[in-house]
């Protein structure tokens, strides 16, 4: 992205089709602007793509402008808005946290709680619930990337983790992200 680049966040749900996300990244890149950041998932039976595109003014109103007929044609809806550059913070640092537990419905609240009372920021969160193939036990899989303030003391958070994990009969881990 240059300095004279502007940036459109682009929110797209529709039916799970496989071609989907080679018709939006040639839309856009037939219009001048690039995908800066992405990310499409299933989401039950449904599809959900969140895109940022950079480009100059032009070639980011040519987009704006093909968008409702790009997501008439292939049966999508999709919100955009002009965006800015994800905010950088030096006072965290990236951990990645995993838990495997039972299905229950307060998991997440109480992972969320956790990490809150923690001061640490839940940037990105993926569940998914499951049967396991051994005793047929519903299960629930969640990753989370995190931003943890460098002054917190990452052995005593991680204790407090393991902790809430056994008060939740649940394995995880937290580690930091390594770039």
């Amino acid at each position: 992205m240059s300095a004279q680049d502007s940036l459109l966040s682009i929110s797209v749900l529709a039916r799970a089709r496989a071609n989907i996300p080679l018709e939006l990244f040639r839309a856009i890149r037939e219009r001048g602007c690039e995908v800066e950041d992405c990310r499409i998932a299933p989401i039950g039976d449904r599809l959900a793509a969140n895109l940022v595109v950079s480009g100059n003014w032009s070639a980011l109103g040519r987009l704006e402008t093909a968008l409702p007929g790009i997501a008439q044609k292939l049966d999508l809806q999709v919100r955009f808005e002009r965006c800015g550059p994800r905010e950088q913070n030096p006072e965290f640092r990236p951990y990645a946290a995993d838990v495997i537990a039972p299905q229950q419905p307060d998991l997440l609240v109480h992972l969320l709680e956790f990490f809150n009372s923690q001061d640490v920021e839940v940037a990105e969160i993926s569940t998914q619930k499951y049967a396991s193939n051994y005793t047929g036990a519903e299960m629930c899989s969640v990753q989370m990337v995190l931003h943890v303030p460098v002054n917190q003391h990452p052995q005593a958070l991680r204790e407090s983790f393991m902790d809430l994990c056994d008060d939740l009969n649940a394995d995880g881990m937290l580690d930091p992200i390594k770039t």
